[in-house]
């Protein structure tokens, strides 16, 4: 039986958070992302991998959803970055112009390099 509201499986991987989302990604699904992103914040992750895999579906309030994580992320000066992502949800992406927007990478183990270099790499100065 294919899932059909969205599940939110958190795991931690060395100094990283994953979140391998499954099933629907739309209306019903922003608090509990929001929630899911939250609690990793809060126990002090600030690399975040959103492994998107198990995603069958994804419509505007869902784009909004991942929208909302990522600037939640960076006002906790952290970074995210998707995985694994299904290929109508990268055409959806492409649609939109979002490759500009987040990192994306074929595994979550590629993501989580992407992230290391985006921590460990030069900063901007303030002006």
């Amino acid at each position: 039986m294919p899932v059909e509201r969205l599940v939110i499986t958190p795991a931690v991987v060395e100094r990283d958070a994953v979140l391998a989302l499954a099933g629907e990604l739309d209306m019903g699904c922003e608090d509990l992302l929001a929630e899911a992103v939250g609690e990793m914040l809060a126990a002090g992750y600030r690399r975040v991998v959103l492994d998107c895999a198990e995603i069958s579906f994804c419509d505007s309030r869902g784009f909004s959803a991942l929208l909302v994580a990522r600037q939640t992320i960076q006002d906790a000066e952290g970074a995210l970055a998707l995985a694994a992502v299904p290929e109508r949800l990268e055409n959806l992406l492409t649609l939109v112009g979002a490759e500009e927007i987040f990192a994306i990478a074929p595994t979550v183990e590629q993501a989580r390099l992407l992230l290391a270099g985006l921590a460990d790499g030069p900063r901007a100065e303030p002006a």
